[in-house]
């Protein structure tokens, strides 16, 4: 039987409920900003989904951060040995997790909080998950994580290009290119194993079987890898890439909101069954549009004002 409502929000774990509480405070103040800044109302067609790109990458982010806290023991466990203070190195990656959701959502200083968070995902491959998987090379799971990260450090570094400010415009390109070749590599590993998997769930393809009660089931994670596959292929050659990128994030949009929506509200009692799930695919889903935002427009699309995810828009 289904608890009654008021027992069903009593019985949420308490740091389901302080990552939710966070990320709800970040969705509040992002709508605060944005209306102060007047984008959501210049934006034009798709473009108001790329101006959700900063929100979907900060929330899930600052959600994170949370766990940092109330999952401390958790977390500094799988801090590499060698590394020393291994709480401390939680609490305050934590704590930067946190500040840089706040930063990217406002605009203080989000180009520097950007910048940090590329390198800081990008050191969390390198020095975590290539190894973790080098363990076990035929762990497929182990390299989706790896690629996960690689895509998480990509939005960021995307973003940092996109709030880039005068000259240097070669190097803004060159940040540019790099963050598309980090996001289009994953998206096509990922369609490979989601053509192969198709029991899985979409998205970003983790250890987790498309629940029975999700509607369409396992047709979702077909749709999702054909899509992948297709605009993988145009960001990894370089064509139509803003395109390519803001149809991708849709998808992966949708498949949020199909697809793990349920999957976090009927796993409501379980932060690694339910919340992380959809909140880790929603941060996925930030980084690409936070690509497409920096991604140039095509030239018989070009419209008089600049991305929405320039400073002043």
């Amino acid at each position: 039987m289904n608890p009654p409502p008021l027992l069903a929000v009593v019985t949420i774990p308490r740091d389901v409920i302080w990552s939710t509480l966070v990320a709800g405070a970040v969705l509040a103040i992002w709508l605060v900003a944005t209306s102060l800044r007047g984008e959501w109302s210049r934006a034009r067609g798709l473009d108001k989904l790329i101006l959700l790109g900063p929100l979907f990458y900060a929330a899930p982010l600052a959600a994170f951060g949370t766990e940092h806290f109330t999952r401390a023991e958790l977390i500094a466990s799988i801090v590499p040995e060698w590394m020393p203070w291994h709480h401390f190195w939680a609490y305050f990656v934590g704590a930067c997790f946190i500040a840089a959701g706040l930063s990217l959502v406002t605009r203080i200083q989000a180009r520097l909080a950007a910048s940090l968070l590329a390198v800081t995902f990008f050191l969390f491959v390198v020095l975590m998950d290539i190894p973790g998987w080098a363990e076990n090379p035929r762990n497929r799971f182990a390299l989706t994580l790896a690629l996960r990260e690689l895509s998480f450090s990509g939005g960021a570094l995307a973003l940092a290009a996109s709030l880039a400010t005068g000259p240097g415009e070669r190097g803004r390109d060159i940040r540019a290119t790099i963050a598309r070749y980090f996001i289009a590599v994953p998206v096509l590993v990922y369609s490979v194993q989601q053509f192969m998997h198709g029991d899985h769930v979409p998205g970003v393809p983790l250890n987790r079987l498309t629940p029975e009660y999700v509607f369409g089931h396992g047709v979702w994670t077909y749709l999702t890898a054909f899509v992948y596959a297709l605009t993988g292929s145009l960001l990894l050659l370089g064509k139509r890439t803003r395109a390519a990128a803001t149809w991708l994030g849709l998808t992966v949009l949708l498949v949020v909101l199909v697809v793990y929506v349920p999957i976090g509200v009927v796993d409501r009692g379980s932060i690694d069954k339910g919340f992380n799930f959809l909140a880790d695919t929603l941060m996925y889903c930030g980084a690409i549009l936070l690509l497409a935002g920096a991604m140039p427009r095509e030239a018989s699309l070009r419209e008089p004002s600049a991305s929405v995810l320039q400073p002043g828009g």
